[in-house]
């Protein structure tokens, strides 16, 4: 009796210890690089998630702040959360379902029933860890042009009622009278304005389909980047605005 038991005992040791485990569920808790694909562009943003069970909750994280979101959950492989924004006054809720795999998520958003738009994220850790070492470059010495000055080409996020709106735009300083053009996927117009020491006010003129639309940018200069960003544009009130220094 005493070798059946100790028989028994062994058998359920190797099955506990030796046998397949069935497979858990994808964990997300985490950061996740997330790039959205908008009616505006790619959008791209950085998703704090963190996963209790089949339950999700997280923050949101973009250069205009930060938005948390709860409710979210996670069966399986499939994803599924949603986050409210303000669009001048209105609330839209933008859904977010995907598929995780992983250290990869792709899906779809609804952008609160005006259309929809691909998604993927990537887990930062991974795309850090992935990433090959690479010496750093010494830093360039910082030239006072570099440091006061506005002419050059710049990287410009407008923030839409439909979504952060990327351009770009070229100014030219003669003298404190700012001249240059305005790009995006909508096109190329030239700017007009001024920089009185920080202060910046540039206009421009887009033309849409509804006729010629006014457009005046106001910010303040800070070395390579534009902040207090604000855009007045006719018929749609005020928006905000920011810029960085295009790498050369």
């Amino acid at each position: 009796m005493k070798r059946a038991s100790l028989f028994v005992l062994a058998v359920l040791t190797f099955l506990t210890f030796a046998a397949p485990r069935a497979s858990a569920q994808p964990g997300v808790s985490g950061d996740w690089d997330v790039t959205l694909q908008t009616p505006m562009g790619d959008n791209t943003f950085q998703v704090s998630m963190k996963q209790d069970g089949d339950k999700l909750s997280g923050v949101l994280k973009s250069p205009m702040g930060e938005l948390p979101f709860s409710g979210g959950t996670l069966t399986g492989n499939d994803l599924k959360f949603a986050f409210e924004i303000d669009a001048q006054g209105n609330k839209i809720i933008i859904t977010m379902t995907g598929k995780v795999a992983g250290d990869v998520i792709a899906g779809k958003a609804d952008f609160g029933g005006f259309g929809e738009g691909d998604w993927t994220a990537k887990r930062a850790a991974a795309a850090s860890a992935s990433a090959a070492p690479v010496a750093p470059k010494p830093a360039a010495p910082a030239t006072s042009a570099s440091m006061t000055g506005v002419a050059g080409k710049w990287d410009v996020m407008l923030q839409t009622p439909g979504g952060e709106f990327p351009a770009t735009a070229t100014f030219t300083d003669t003298g404190g009278k700012i001249g240059g053009t305005f790009g995006s996927q909508m096109g190329e117009v030239p700017i007009a304005g001024t920089l009185e020491g920080k202060a910046l006010k540039v206009t421009m003129t887009a033309q849409t389909p509804q006729g010629d639309m006014q457009v005046v940018l106001t910010g303040d200069l800070d070395g390579d980047s534009i902040v207090n960003g604000k855009a007045d544009v006719s018929g749609m009130g005020q928006m905000t605005w920011s810029a960085k220094r295009a790498k050369q």
